[in-house]
């Protein structure tokens, strides 16, 4: 990192950067749900400990029916949120882990299949973010789906996850009065949701067949 020193702030460039500092062999601390690893730090003079939670890549879906005016999102038990705000039952896009070897599209798809019942029948790629940089390596791409929301079934999941999703239907303009409103915590969602307000023409192309 090692910044150089300026006595007052000056303008920079919004860009994630590589850093000059070295990174020991990750120590791992525990391997529950995630692994969760200790690393040791040196940026100059400087050492420091951190401890990561183990994600990695994963996808997360905006599943919008063009026909209906509809998003499909679902309901899902959160234990974090549970201990955090005491509503652990939130509203969430369709997510989940890219698994070796898969592309993020086609983890995108088959969450699709495994969380709300139907398959896209047009992808679009968004972009991608670090929801907590500060405590894991979870890095999310995000995507605009097109689906058929009347073939979407009320209750979806992997059993063998354990993993049970209550996919629901809701106007796209509620959606997102809701999102103004403050009624969603979920960064997911809220992001998925300001950047679809943002890009009418993507979203129209999509729709047109056009990208």
């Amino acid at each position: 990192m090692n910044v150089p020193f300026q006595p007052h702030a000056v303008d920079g460039a919004i860009e994630d950067r590589v850093a000059d500092v070295a990174v020991g062999p990750a120590q791992p601390l525990a391997d529950g749900f995630r692994p969760y690893d200790r690393f040791e730090v040196r940026d100059g003079s400087a050492h420091f400990t951190r401890d990561i939670l183990r994600v990695g890549d994963v996808v997360a879906v905006l599943a919008l029916d063009p026909v209906r005016e509809r998003f499909v999102l679902i309901r899902q038990f959160r234990l974090a949120a549970h201990l955090a705000t005491g509503r652990g039952d939130i509203v969430e896009l369709v997510a989940g882990r890219v698994d070796e070897g898969e592309s993020a599209e086609a983890a995108a798809r088959r969450e699709c299949r495994e969380e709300i019942g139907v398959a896209p029948r047009a992808l679009l790629r968004v972009f991608s973010y670090l929801p907590t940089p500060g405590v894991t390596d979870e890095r999310c791409t995000l995507f605009l789906a097109l689906v058929d929301s009347t073939k979407v079934p009320a209750h979806a999941g992997l059993a063998d996850e354990t993993e049970a999703t209550h996919p629901f239907t809701v106007p796209v303009t509620d959606a997102l009065a809701a999102v103004e409103a403050g009624a969603a915590g979920n960064l997911f969602l809220i992001s998925a949701l300001q950047w679809y307000a943002l890009n009418p023409a993507r979203i129209a192309s999509l729709i047109e067949g056009r990208t």
